[in-house]
Parts: structure tokens; C-alpha cells; sequence
């Protein structure tokens, strides 16, 4: 008896002069997520942690600081730090149109670790339309000074009054006054972070005020959300208009945790290939070498690092969009227009759909850059931001105080 042919024969004589099929069509590629990309650099990270712990050190004992990379020294001469007073020195770059007549101001406050070096071309191409258009660092965060820590609170020691006065004296304190003595005063209440959102508002105010740009098109970058929002309900008359740029503030780009592990955080910011990664992987992907190098060298400054962490731990997680859109009638008609990442991730789409439901009645447009835009495209980021404030002028009667 012969064999029976095989199944996929037969289904081959049977589709025998029928058209191929064609392979069912590849899903598009998802982005790279953080969370995705972690194990690799968990593993990597402690790979290069114990190569560290190996060989020597890399850097001699040398106490003198690196040299600044070209972009970052010439954008450090671009600017200048504004002294104020109570709060820290705010460095501020400002560019001014030619003509010298009137024209709209723009005041860019950037997020988490970006610093107004991130807005170097922003700034540029917006003063070439005609905008005067200014940044500036908050407390501790790019090129601004850390702001000092706070003392500690001074406690009365139990055993020193006792060695002072001595153990009779109490029983005469307890006598004339009925009280018991030698009781520790309750501390005080710890100062409020300099980093917190309502701090950081009110040395925007004074820098503002410095800077002589009021009223401005305020434009919120990332994690100065809250600040902005704060320093715009507390200053309605300064603020024409809002533009939030991937603003946040819950889910800044730059991870600020890594950092506040000591070991990783130390080894990241040392390493130059580790920090550019890291910055690409959360960031901007199209992150060039160079301005990775002026990013790192600007977190390496006095104090910086630190400032960073304690912004990011001093975030306001309890701050609602939508609440404060209608906490003011000032707030409320305030003219908004929010850019977004819409090739970022999944997930970061959907943060943008929740914006967009707090603020129904703000122009929402999708970017094709990544978290940090102003990086990956500034032009079409800066032409968004031109038209928006020019046609907000032209609401307002085109008064250019």
C-alpha cells in the first residue's frame, strides 16, 4: 500500500496556481521605554561599578576643575547671574531682536536638570522673529547657584543647663514657678525647601522684576510646571500667555533618581559615554556628543548635583492641572498652548490625553521631538512658540507694553 503524502504536499498540490500570500504585515516598532531598557543598565552599570573598584583610579589627585566645554563656556558668557535678594544668584540669558523697537517677551523656565543651555537655539532662532526671549535657571538646577542648606534648628541640652546651673536649681525654678525646669523645646518646624514650587515662584518674581521682562509669555518646560503655575496665580498681571513644553509633575524626563544613589550616581556623572546614554535613553534620543559633555559638565558644578536630587524630591505630586486652571478667573483666561511628544512612547500619549482634559480650552499640538524637544527640534519648536505669542498680541490689541 503506498504511503500517503504528507499533509504539507498535499496542501501544496492543492494551492498549486493560487497567488502567494503574502506575510501578514510587522507591527511599528514601540519606543524605547525606561523601563524596558533598566535590566541593560542595571547589568551594565554594575559592570562598570566593579571595573572601577579594580583598576586604579582614573583621575590623579589633582584639586583643579576641568576645563568647561566650548558650548557650555559660551553660553556662560551669553548670560550672567542675577544677584538677588533673599533668594540665591538665578543665571539669566537673555536675546534681544535687532531693531530696537517694542516686541513681545518670552520667559523660558526649564525642567528638571535641562537649564536654559538646553534653549540655547530656542532663544536664537526666537529673537531672529522678532521676540525678545529670555531664560533662566531655577535654584540650584544649570547654571544657578545651589541655594545654602538650611541650619539646623538649635536645641537646649538637658545635661548642659544642669552642668551649668546645677541639680539644686531646680527644686528653686520648681518652687517660684511652679514649672518643671530642664524640659527640651519641641524643634522647630524645618524651612521650606528653596526647591518647593512656591519658593521657586518667588525667585522667578524677583528675577522677573531683575530683569525688567514683564509682562511675559511664560513658557514651562517639564518639572517647572508647578513653579510656573504658581508664580503665574501669584503674579496674574506679568503673565500674557502659557505654553507648556512635555510639562510635568510627576514624571520628569531626567532621572534624578539615579543619581541619589551614591555609588551609581557618582559613576554615571564620571563617565561621559554613561551620562550621554542615560540622557538619550530618557531625554532626547538625537543628543549629540558635545552637548551630552556640556550637560554633565553643568551637573558637575559646585552643589549642582545635589540641586537636582532635592528639586526632584521637592516636586508637588499633589498639584492638579485642572484645579488650578479654575482657581482664579485671572488663571482661568489665560491664553495656553501645550506641545507634546507625539513619537516619545506609548504611555507618554497618554499622559498628554490627560492634559489635554484638564485644559479643554488650550491649543494642544504634537511635537516630533522627544522630552526634550528644545533639543531635537528647536525650530519647529521655536516657530510653534513665535506664532503662539504673536497671535495672543494680536488678541490683546497688540499692546506691547
Amino acid at each position: 500500500m503506498p504511503a500517503a503524502d504528507p499533509p504539507a504536499a498535499a496542501d501544496a498540490a492543492s494551492d498549486e496556481g493560487a497567488p502567494a500570500r503574502a506575510p501578514p504585515p510587522r507591527p511599528p516598532p514601540r519606543p524605547l521605554s525606561l523601563a524596558s531598557a533598566l535590566p541593560f543598565w542595571f547589568y551594565l552599570a554594575a559592570a562598570v561599578s566593579l571595573v572601577a573598584l579594580l583598576l586604579p583610579r582614573i583621575s590623579p589627585g589633582s584639586s583643579s576643575p576641568a576645563p568647561l566645554p566650548p558650548l557650555l563656556r559660551g553660553h556662560l558668557a551669553s548670560g550672567s547671574v542675577l544677584k538677588l535678594d533673599p533668594a540665591p544668584g538665578l543665571f539669566a540669558v537673555t536675546y534681544r531682536p535687532g531693531g530696537g523697537g517694542p516686541a513681545p517677551r518670552v520667559l523660558i523656565l526649564p525642567g528638571l536638570a535641562a537649564g536654559s543651555f538646553s534653549f540655547r537655539r530656542v532663544l536664537s532662532l526666537l529673537s531672529s522673529r522678532g521676540v525678545l526671549a529670555a531664560a533662566l535657571d531655577l535654584p540650584g538646577q544649570g547654571l544657578s547657584q545651589a541655594p545654602p542648606a538650611a541650619p539646623a534648628p538649635a536645641r537646649t541640652s538637658v545635661l548642659r543647663e544642669i552642668m551649668d546651673r546645677g541639680v539644686f536649681h531646680a527644686f528653686e525654678h520648681l518652687v517660684q514657678t511652679g514649672e518643671v525646669p530642664y524640659q527640651e523645646e519641641p524643634a522647630a518646624p524645618p524651612a521650606p525647601s528653596p526647591h518647593a514650587p512656591a519658593e521657586a515662584a518667588a525667585a522667578v518674581a524677583r528675577a522677573v522684576e531683575a530683569l525688567g521682562v514683564a509682562p511675559v509669555h511664560l513658557v514651562l518646560h517639564d518639572s517647572a510646571l508647578a513653579a510656573g503655575a504658581a508664580f503665574a496665580s501669584a503674579n496674574p498681571g506679568a503673565v500674557r500667555s502659557m505654553t507648556l513644553i512635555d510639562a510635568t509633575v510627576a514624571l520628569p524626563a531626567f532621572p534624578a533618581a539615579v543619581f541619589d544613589v551614591p555609588v551609581l550616581g557618582r559613576l554615571v556623572l564620571r563617565v561621559p559615554a554613561l551620562f550621554r546614554g542615560l540622557v538619550r535613553l530618557c531625554c532626547a534620543r538625537g543628543l549629540g556628543a558635545e552637548e551630552a559633555e556640556a550637560h554633565r559638565a553643568a551637573m558637575q558644578g559646585e552643589g549642582r548635583t545635589q540641586g537636582v536630587i532635592e528639586a526632584w524630591k521637592a516636586m508637588n505630586h499633589s498639584f492638579q492641572l485642572g484645579e488650578w486652571r479654575g482657581s482664579s478667573d485671572e488663571v482661568r483666561w489665560l491664553p495656553m498652548m501645550v506641545l507634546w511628544s507625539g513619537s516619545w512612547s506609548d504611555m507618554w500619549i497618554d499622559e498628554g490625553k490627560k492634559v489635554v482634559a484638564a485644559l479643554p480650552d488650550a491649543k494642544f499640538v504634537y511635537h516630533s521631538g522627544g522630552r526634550w524637544p528644545q533639543e531635537d527640534v528647536s525650530e519647529e519648536i521655536s516657530g510653534l512658540i513665535a506664532d503662539f505669542v504673536t497671535s495672543s498680541e494680536e488678541a490683546s490689541g497688540g499692546r506691547i507694553e
